[in-house]
């Protein structure tokens, strides 16, 4: 199986699980799926005043803090869907194990449903970013348009992880417990609320290979600083994305026979 087929011509078939996993999320809440608004919106606001207000955390060259707002958003929506793909994505089977028993469906398509959950926030942040930037006058850089091409890279990445995560979660329980931890901690040492430059020079080259910090810092260079991404940095998350595509989906599907007899 090709990995271009699976993309192609499983994609109706993943939203429609997409779909039916949001609106499941949300299954007897008075608000219902309004949470998938409400939600990021109430941390968005949470970690803003925290960092912000409290801390008042600035940026180099700015004591505006409608400036920081809007740059801080810009990292944490990449980031508020890449925790919600990976920590989804690591109970996929798990929660899904009945639509694979009785429906004639590729287990696959599971954990690339719930790698993709994170699209809501992703959409509340960067609309937010957009109207601030109007109504503030900060303005709009023609260059957004490179987001076209980044968003889809970012859930390909998140879907490759979901191989991974999904299909070992199902013979090790304890990795739903540990991956809440791990992307904690990938949250603080990332330079998400706080600015790069603030680092060490060492650590500033060594974080270029971490990839949550390529993943917001084109959010940041087309919405915030109104230039084009970092061409290097698109690159080396485009390969990264491609290795743990493909290793992650062998890796499921040397594991896939064996889904049923260990749930």
């Amino acid at each position: 199986m090709s990995i271009i087929g699976i993309i192609h011509s499983d994609a109706v078939q993943t939203y429609k699980l997409f779909r039916m996993n949001l609106k499941n999320r949300y299954l007897g809440s008075r608000f219902g799926l309004a949470w998938s608004v409400l939600q990021p919106l109430i941390m968005m606001i949470m970690y803003i005043v925290v960092f912000g207000f409290i801390f008042q955390i600035k940026i180099a060259g700015s004591d505006n803090p409608i400036d920081y707002v809007i740059w801080f958003i810009c990292g944490f929506a990449p980031w508020m869907a890449i925790n919600e793909g990976i920590a989804l994505s690591t109970s996929a089977i798990m929660s899904g194990i009945s639509i694979i028993k009785n429906f004639t469906i590729k287990a696959e398509l599971i954990p690339m449903s719930y790698a993709v959950m994170g699209i809501p926030q992703m959409a509340v942040g960067l609309v937010i970013v957009l109207i601030l930037s109007m109504v503030t006058g900060f303005g709009i850089s023609f260059h957004v348009v490179e987001l076209m091409v980044v968003i889809p890279v970012v859930f390909i990445l998140l879907m490759g992880i979901g191989f991974w995560v999904s299909a070992t979660a199902v013979f090790n329980r304890d990795i739903a417990q540990v991956i809440p931890t791990i992307l904690q901690l990938i949250f603080y040492f990332t330079p998400i609320f706080y600015d790069i430059n603030q680092f060490p020079w060492i650590i500033q080259k060594l974080t270029f290979f971490n990839p949550v910090y390529q993943i917001c810092a084109p959010f940041r260079a087309v919405l915030f600083e109104h230039t084009s991404i970092d061409i290097w940095g698109f690159l080396y998350l485009i390969l990264l994305t491609a290795i743990i595509w493909i290793l992650g989906l062998k890796y499921f599907h040397k594991l896939q026979g064996y889904f049923e007899s260990a749930l």
